[in-house]
């Protein structure tokens, strides 16, 4: 259970029956776009059909309720940062302090008008915790986005803080030119308030302003976006160079997949195959995927790579996982993700060949770029430590809390030592001693904590196995040396988006081995930018946990969350913590931890990383 990152996997759970009128015979939305798929060939829609195939669905309160049961079965049974959530945030940080049973059971009294409304009024719930391993979302919701031919950058013009264009597929003389208003309101204000309540991935207003802008992960942004739209077109205020302000309109265009358009041909198959398939019938299709096929589709569409200066030489590029540059006279590793598509030994030998390429170049400085990475696998990280930095422990302590459903799944795992089962305990060792946990009590120990204003019990703290640790050890020195550069020899470049295993591989660096950091965007008027986010917990969502509660007999225990009424409909969360190791009380998620160094965006090096690396670059063995 050693698996980190942003895991957003479907619920196969029992499906029960929705009470809702559809005529199969009326032209719905959902038909339309199904008949201009067939006629056109077409993967692109209009607003119109969309939202009024998303809303053919009524309101049903005895699915609502029983999805309220469901989540405040998983949440108060296993959510990590139950009374956490409950506290103010860290100065540097803004997001608001809840407490999520109270908060999911006021929509009991609630009523809506369809589906769609009650489930975005519960997933803007979750975005409030502004961490996007704790999601509530459905399939039903999720299978178009919406994007216009659009984006944008944020540039510091002589004090001033400014929205510009990035690119336009429709009319490119409006590229760099200012968007002084959206809709009549001021550009970056209107920015800023979406990056402020509507951008879930980070705690750092900073952070999601970046996102909010963000070419990487477009349905994370606010030119394109999977919930529905206020209206169908937003009107821009431009003013290029040498010309007076102007009016660009533009429409919301919603785009699918292939993989999902031929699921349905009207409202009731588009119900029964992708809201609530029938069990067999049912196929993963994570929200991960989802945005992977989204972003590329949307990045190849609008043209919206990055550009790279032609000086910079490529040393090699491992599987999108991993690339190495030399550019000047300093190395760039770029570390694109934690979870590459194959983790095996072939792909970490290559790995380790590109860090040996590297080091031949003879480069005495190196840039760690770590944009726009959401994070992955505990194991990479933990690679990345023992690799970079042999010399200090390669991972920070975890532990849980120990509510009635997780003592009683972990006992009774401990008992039958089932196998891939996420209960499992058998890789960690107590984090002082380093020896295996010889029972449950001796991993629950008798810790208590008041958070939140509530005193709860929480685990021993542990650790991956010395064993496992070694092994990973042994097999790089098998291949290399440990490069030559010292921990002041690298700087992290991150725009803050650097998360879950990212952000603890960032953390180690920064907090293990004094590695300096700088964090490029963010507002202007607030001077600290976090280097990471949502370093979180070991995540799991709620297929993971039924799966494992069924494997011990625990399914239908009492204590455990119910099956959701909808077998489209899923939550993800952390189930561990991580805490500081210089001050163990402090809880990683939670703490704000901001860049030593701060670059900003200006119109070349938004379009060419390689600007960026070198600015990083020469702030190598610069005083704090």
């Amino acid at each position: 259970m050693i698996f980190y990152g942003v895991l957003f996997t479907v619920l196969v759970a029992s499906g029960v029956n929705i009470q809702y009128y559809i005529n199969s015979y009326v032209n719905d939305g959902c038909a339309r776009i199904h008949n201009d798929f067939i006629t056109k060939q077409t993967t692109n829609f209009n607003y119109a059909d969309v939202k009024d195939c998303y809303k053919r669905f009524p309101f049903d309160k005895d699915v609502a309720s029983k999805t309220i049961d469901t989540l405040t079965g998983f949440i108060g049974g296993f959510y990590s940062f139950l009374d956490k959530a409950k506290e103010p945030p860290q100065p540097g940080f803004d997001f608001r302090p809840m407490n999520l049973i109270e908060e999911l059971e006021h929509f009991r009294k609630k009523s809506y008008t369809t589906l769609y409304d009650f489930t975005t009024d519960v997933e803007h719930l979750f975005y409030d915790l502004k961490d996007p391993h704790t999601l509530f979302s459905s399939d039903c919701f999720t299978t178009f986005f919406f994007y216009m031919n659009m984006t944008f950058y944020s540039v510091i013009d002589n004090g001033e803080q400014k929205i510009k264009v990035f690119n336009d597929t429709i009319d490119r003389s409006n590229i760099d030119c200012e968007v002084t208003h959206i809709d009549g309101q001021k550009a970056f204000q209107v920015i800023s308030e979406y990056a402020k309540n509507s951008v879930y991935a980070s705690r750092d207003l900073g952070v999601r302003f970046n996102i909010a802008l963000d070419l990487t992960y477009p349905t994370l942004s606010f030119a394109a976006r999977y919930e529905i739209p206020k209206k169908p077109d937003i009107t821009y205020t431009l003013k290029c160079k040498n010309s007076n302000e102007f009016y660009v309109k533009r429409n919301w265009v919603a785009f699918s997949s292939r993989t999902f358009l031929n699921k349905f041909n009207d409202s009731k198959s588009y119900f029964d195959n992708i809201c609530n398939p029938i069990k067999k019938n049912k196929q993963l299709t994570s929200f991960n995927f989802k945005l992977r096929e989204f972003t590329k589709i949307f990045n190849d569409v609008n043209g919206l790579l990055t550009g790279q200066d032609q000086s910079v030489i490529t040393i090699g590029i491992v599987d999108n996982f991993v690339g190495f540059y030399k550019v000047e006279n300093f190395g760039v590793i770029k570390i694109i993700t934690e979870h590459p598509a194959v983790l095996n030994a072939a792909t970490l030998e290559n790995v380790i060949q590109g860090f040996k390429r590297l080091v031949n170049t003879g480069v005495k400085k190196v840039v760690i770029d770590l944009c726009d990475n959401i994070g992955g696998y505990l194991f990479t990280t933990i690679f990345f430590n023992l690799l970079l930095f042999p010399n200090t422990y390669p991972m920070f302590a975890f532990d849980v809390r120990i509510s009635e459903q997780i003592r009683l799944a972990i006992t009774k795992q401990f008992k039958l030592a089932i196998l891939n089962n996420n209960f499992d305990i058998s890789d960690y060792v107590n984090e002082k001693t380093h020896a295996n946990f010889t029972s449950v009590d001796d991993l629950f120990g008798n810790n208590v904590y008041t958070r939140g204003g509530i005193m709860g019990n929480y685990s021993n703290k542990f650790v991956i196995r010395d064993s496992e640790l070694n092994e990973i050890s042994q097999f790089i020195k098998n291949l290399t040396t440990p490069p030559p550069w010292k921990p002041e020899d690298y700087i992290i470049l991150t725009n803050g988006l650097c998360g879950s295993a990212c952000a603890l591989f960032a953390e180690h660096a920064a907090e293990f081995n004094n590695v300096n950091t700088v964090a490029v965007g963010g507002i202007a008027s607030i001077p600290l930018l976090s280097y990471s986010s949502f370093s979180g917990g070991s995540v799991l969502d709620s297929n993971d946990i039924f799966n494992s509660l069924a494997k011990l007999g625990l399914l239908n225990n009492t204590l455990m969350p119910k099956p959701f009424p909808l077998t489209g409909l899923n939550i993800s969360f952390p189930i561990f913590e991580a805490s500081s190791k210089i001050n163990p009380d402090e809880i990683l998620e939670f703490a704000f931890r901001p860049a030593n160094f701060r670059l900003f965006y200006d119109e070349k090096n938004i379009r060419n990383i390689s600007i960026l690396w070198s600015q990083a670059a020469a702030l190598i063995g610069s005083k704090l």
